[in-house]
């Protein structure tokens, strides 16, 4: 048996409950929508265009089209999330982080390592959950799309969006630190 750590014995603050603000969510949610529309027009556009003697531009055009329908696809769905949100957006108890734009269910302080990043315009709040929690945890279609993205950069998986709080990703994980700090 090993002795108990000093970090077993620190005190949880009290709950966090951080309500949902879904009006900036709403208007971007139009914004995606519409994006997903203008990425069908140039898909339809290079179709359109599409002979034997075209050199390539039909391709590229309908390519282009493609992956700005996807990223609407989810944006919008992220979006969307935050809009028919009811309740608090986020809540940090014992038990753990339950981002309801993001999971179905708290994820355990334990399982979370998270940090604030400064992109060179805007601080984010990401994280990566480890198994099991991250298989139990319910995350949300949007959130693990983005996660693909975000692996890709080689940054943590799942970001605690500021979108839809009032918060900045900073007061974000100032509040989450008193629960567990960043990278412990």
């Amino acid at each position: 048996m090993t002795a108990p750590s000093r970090a077993m014995f620190r005190a949880m603050p009290a709950p966090v409950l951080i309500p949902n603000r879904p009006l900036i969510a709403r208007l971007l949610l139009l914004f995606w929508v519409a994006e997903i529309a203008v990425g069908l027009l140039f898909v339809a556009a290079g179709h359109g265009l599409l002979r034997p003697a075209e050199n390539g531009g039909a391709i590229v055009l309908m390519v282009m089209g493609v992956v700005l329908s996807l990223a609407g696809v989810v944006m919008a769905g992220h979006c969307w999330r935050i809009a028919s949100l009811a309740g608090n957006a986020i809540e940090m108890t014992e038990a753990g982080l339950l981002d309801r734009r993001l999971s179905a269910r708290p994820i355990a302080w334990e399982a979370i390592d998270w940090k604030v990043i400064f992109n060179g315009r805007s601080y984010s709040l990401q994280m990566n959950i480890a198994e099991p929690a991250r298989s139990t945890a319910g995350i949300f279609w949007p959130a693990r799309a983005l996660g693909l993205f975000s692996r890709v950069l080689r940054q943590p998986e799942f970001n605690v969006p500021a979108l839809g709080t009032g918060l900045s990703a900073d007061d974000i994980g100032k509040r989450m630190a008193g629960f567990k700090p960043p990278g412990v």
